[in-house]
C-alpha cells in the first residue's frame, strides 16, 4: 500500500500534511469518495476539482492530489490539511497523475494487453477480460474508461495480484495512443477494425490506421499483434510489421486466418452459435450477443486466451457468461410485447450497418428501425448516412424512423433505393420518434421489434425509456 510520502516522492510534489497517510484506491469525483481514497483535483472545461477539496476530505479522502496554482486561487494553505491527512501538490496533476500510473503498473507488472479500433473495442475487452478470466486474476477499464485520465485512473485501481491489465485504448489524434502505451507498456495488441470514425478529426482513413497502429509500434519486440483479418487495413498494416501477428475472422478475405469462427446460427433471444477453430483445436461457442461483429470480437478474445494458454474450450465456457456494459445492444421489453434494442452507447455507419442486420435477423416482417444522427464523420458524413439509408432498404426493414436533419440522409437515400415513402418518418427530435414508434407498435402489434440508434450526442437513450416497460428482460 502505497503512502502519503512515497507518492510525493513518486510524483515529484511538495507533501502536506502527514508523512504516512495510506491511500486505497483513486477518485476523479468528491462525491463519490470511499474512505482511504485519494482525490485528484483536475481543472475541467466545467469544473475545477480545487473547489472540491474540502468536501473530498469530508467524505474520507486520504490524500489529495493537487496543483499549486489551484490550491493558491482557492486559498487553501497547509493549515487547512486536516490531521493525518494529507495533500500531495505539483505543477501539473495530469503528468503526476500518469506518473503514478505508469509507476504502479510497473510495481504490479502484470501482462498489458491493449484494445483499439474504430468499432468494438468496449465489447472485445469484456470478452478479452472474460477469456483470460478463466485462469488468471484480470483488471479492465470500467467502461469505456479509454482516455489520457481513464486509462490511468484504471491503472491505479488495479489491485495488489494483478496479473493481466487489459486496457481499452480510446484516440482522437496522431500520439494519443501512443501516449496511452508510454504509461502501460503493452505486450498484446488487439486491433478491431480501422474505419471511419473520427475521420472529421484525422482527415483521412490512412491518417485513422496510422493512429490505430501506434499501439501495435509500441509493442516490444517479444509481444503479440491480433488482428482483424477480415479487415483490409489491418492486413495492409501488418505486413510492414514485424512482430508475431496473428489474425481472427470469418471469411478470410485477405488470407486464412490463424483462428477461424465457422457455422454461424442465430439462437434464443439475442444468442448467436457458431464454432471455433485454431489449429488442433476446436469448440462451439454460443455467445450471449447477436451479429458477425461480435463473433469477429469474440474470436480477437479467444485468441488473445491461446496466446495466454486458455483453450478453447475454457474460453467458450467464459463467453456464455459474458456480461456487457450497459446500452450496447441491449434487450429491453416494449410496450405492446414488443421488444427494443437499445443500441445508443454510440453510432457510426459500421456499427449501425450491423445492428441493423441484427435487427432483420431477429424481427422479421414487424422490424421498425429508429436512427438518429452520426456525429465525428467529416466528409464522410453525408456518405456515411447514405450508406446506412441503403443498407435499411436492403435488408426489408418495414419501417423507418429517422432523427436529427443528418439522419434524413438516411431516409432519402432508403428511398432512393425502393423503400417505400409511406413508412418513411423524419423526426425532429427524440419525442417525437419516441411518439412515432408508439404508434408503429401499434399498427404491426405484438412481436414488434425496434432497433434504437444514434451517436451518444443525440441521447436517443430518451426514445428507449419512453418505449420500455422494464428496466431489461432475461434474452433467453
Amino acid at each position: 500500500m502505497w503512502k502519503s510520502e512515497y507518492i510525493a516522492a513518486l510524483s515529484g510534489g511538495e507533501l502536506w500534511g502527514g508523512t504516512a497517510v495510506p491511500v486505497q484506491g483513486w477518485s476523479l469525483d468528491s462525491r463519490k469518495i470511499i474512505p482511504g481514497q485519494a482525490f485528484v483535483a483536475f481543472k475541467g472545461e466545467h469544473t475545477d476539482g480545487h473547489c472540491y477539496i474540502k468536501q473530498a476530505f469530508e467524505a474520507g479522502a486520504s490524500i489529495v492530489l493537487a496543483e499549486f496554482s489551484g490550491l493558491k486561487e482557492q486559498g487553501i494553505t497547509k493549515g487547512d490539511v486536516p490531521a493525518d491527512r494529507a495533500i500531495i501538490c505539483v505543477n501539473n496533476c495530469m503528468q503526476a497523475f500518469q506518473q503514478l500510473a505508469s509507476a504502479w503498473c510497473r510495481e504490479l507488472n502484470p501482462v498489458v494487453i491493449g484494445v483499439t479500433g474504430s468499432n468494438g473495442k468496449t465489447t472485445t475487452k469484456d470478452m478479452v477480460a472474460a477469456v483470460l478470466s478463466a485462469r488468471y486474476s484480470v483488471h479492465k477499464n470500467p467502461e469505456n474508461f479509454n482516455n489520457e485520465i481513464g486509462l490511468p485512473l484504471t491503472i491505479l485501481n488495479a489491485p495488489s495480484g494483478t496479473e493481466i491489465m487489459v486496457l481499452e485504448m480510446g484516440m482522437r489524434g496522431l500520439g494519443q495512443i501512443k501516449a496511452l502505451c508510454d504509461i502501460c507498456r503493452p505486450r498484446f495488441g488487439i486491433i478491431t477494425n480501422i474505419g471511419t470514425t473520427h475521420l472529421e478529426l484525422l482527415g483521412s482513413i490512412e491518417n485513422i490506421a496510422r493512429a490505430k497502429w501506434e499501439l501495435i509500434d509500441s509493442l516490444p519486440r517479444e509481444g503479440t499483434a491480433i488482428l482483424n483479418g477480415d479487415d483490409y487495413y489491418c492486413v495492409q498494416k501488418a505486413a510492414y510489421t514485424e512482430i508475431k501477428k496473428v489474425f481472427y475472422g470469418l471469411k478470410g478475405l485477405y488470407g486464412p486466418p490463424d483462428i477461424k469462427g465457422i457455422n454461424l446460427k442465430a439462437a434464443s433471444g439475442l444468442k448467436t452459435e457458431f464454432k471455433v477453430l485454431a489449429g488442433e483445436q476446436k469448440a462451439n461457442v454460443t455467445l450471449p450477443l447477436p451479429g458477425e461483429h461480435n463473433v469477429l470480437d469474440a474470436l480477437a478474445a479467444l485468441a488473445a486466451g491461446l496466446e495466454l494458454g486458455v483453450s478453447l474450450e475454457e474460453g467458450a465456457r467464459a463467453l456464455q457468461e459474458l456480461e456487457l456494459s450497459k446500452m450496447r445492444l441491449e434487450l429491453l421489453e416494449g410496450t405492446g410485447q414488443s421488444t427494443v434494442l437499445n443500441d445508443v452507447y454510440n453510432a457510426n455507419p459500421i456499427s449501425m450497418q450491423a445492428s441493423l442486420q441484427v435487427l432483420a435477423e431477429r424481427g422479421g416482417e414487424k422490424t421498425i428501425a429508429i436512427l438518429g444522427e452520426m456525429y465525428e464523420l467529416g466528409e464522410s458524413a453525408s456518405e456515411g448516412h447514405r450508406q446506412v439509408g441503403q443498407t435499411v432498404a436492403s435488408l426489408g426493414i418495414k419501417e423507418l424512423i429517422t432523427v436529427g436533419p443528418l439522419a434524413r440522409e438516411i431516409a432519402w437515400e432508403a428511398k432512393n433505393n425502393g423503400f417505400p415513402e409511406s413508412r418513411l418518418h423524419c423526426c425532429d427530435n427524440c419525442e417525437q420518434a419516441a411518439a412515432k414508434a408508439q404508434t408503429l407498435i401499434e399498427k404491426y402489434g405484438p412481436g414488434t421489434w425496434l432497433l434504437v440508434k444514434g451517436s451518444r450526442g443525440m441521447k436517443m437513450e430518451r426514445i428507449s425509456q419512453q418505449l420500455a416497460v422494464k428496466k431489461g428482460i432475461n434474452a433467453e
